[in-house]
């Protein structure tokens, strides 16, 4: 124990001489470092997270766990091991991975530094909402039906259990494979998070008759009925007219176009964007 202890005195001397704290000022800059080194080391973990890289990084984390863990208990072979990994595998992951490191340096030099924290976010919901809009339009011109629920912070977890699990990807043409008549799912809701179609056939709680005009049914009462429960977004498309519709706390928006309702998406799933053209579109569709 005494030998463990002492090793962690050394280590602590070593890392204190390192970072040379021999005056205030140097204690800022310390803070400033460690808070800029922070933030590059979260930039580049939310940039490969979702990449091959992402696994490779993981792995890197825990190599370094195990250097330090070899440095403090004075683990020979081990840290001879690690210390030559560190040194030669830097270069043998930068051949490996050129590719994935290529497209890491051109995602930061097109992002914007309000972008950081929330970009993968901002890309996969811009990117559902594209699909969405694309499945909508065709299914509107072809009369298909289809009720698709957006979640957003109100989780609708009951939901999701009658309905039949998917966890896939948002594609403009599942969506509409989802919901060609006589197919095993097209009856009900899909329920769709971020990048993500969580479920499809579910069974929504329908809104009161008093709720929803008379001259439109089950499909839309549905759609009223979620958005009176929860902040979901429901867009709806009607089998008789192919007309689309938009549901929020239980007010629908109808006779959208597709841009139309792409704008809104955009403004609702985003509540940072309040464009002045997003403003006007909505604007005016309700006139």
């Amino acid at each position: 124990m005494q030998k463990i202890w002492s090793s962690f005195v050394s280590l602590m001397y070593e890392i204190s001489k390192t970072l040379d704290l021999t005056s205030p000022i140097r204690y800022v800059i310390l803070v400033a470092d460690i808070l800029i080194v922070t933030f590059i080391g979260y930039y580049i973990f939310k940039i490969v997270k979702q990449t091959r890289a992402g696994q490779i990084f993981k792995g890197i984390l825990l190599v370094l766990l195990l250097f330090v863990i070899a440095k403090l208990f004075n683990m020979v072979i081990l840290n001879f091991i690690l210390t030559n990994f560190l040194t030669y595998g830097v270069i043998l992951l930068i051949v490996v991975f050129q590719p994935e490191l290529r497209n890491v340096f051109e995602k930061i030099g097109r992002s914007k530094l309000v972008d950081v924290f929330d970009m993968d976010d901002n890309i996969m919901v811009k990117h559902s909402i594209s699909e969405i809009v694309k499945a909508v339009e065709i299914m509107s011109l072809k009369k298909i039906g289809a009720l698709i629920v957006l979640e957003r912070s109100t989780r609708i977890e009951e939901v999701l259990k009658e309905g039949v699990a998917l966890s896939a990807k948002v594609s403009n043409e599942l969506i509409q494979n989802i919901f060609m008549p006589r197919t095993p799912l097209h009856d009900g809701a899909i329920v769709i998070d971020k990048s993500q179609i969580l479920a499809a056939k579910c069974i929504l709680p329908l809104a009161s008759e008093v709720s929803v005009p008379k001259n439109l049914g089950t499909r839309h009462r549905a759609a009223v009925g979620i958005t009176e429960i929860s902040d979901a977004l429901v867009v709806v498309v009607s089998e008789e007219t192919g007309i689309i519709s938009l549901v929020e706390n239980g007010k629908l928006k109808r006779n959208l176009t597709g841009d139309e309702l792409k704008a809104l998406l955009l403004e609702k799933m985003d509540r940072t964007k309040n464009s002045v053209a997003i403003k006007n579109l909505i604007k005016n569709n309700d006139k």
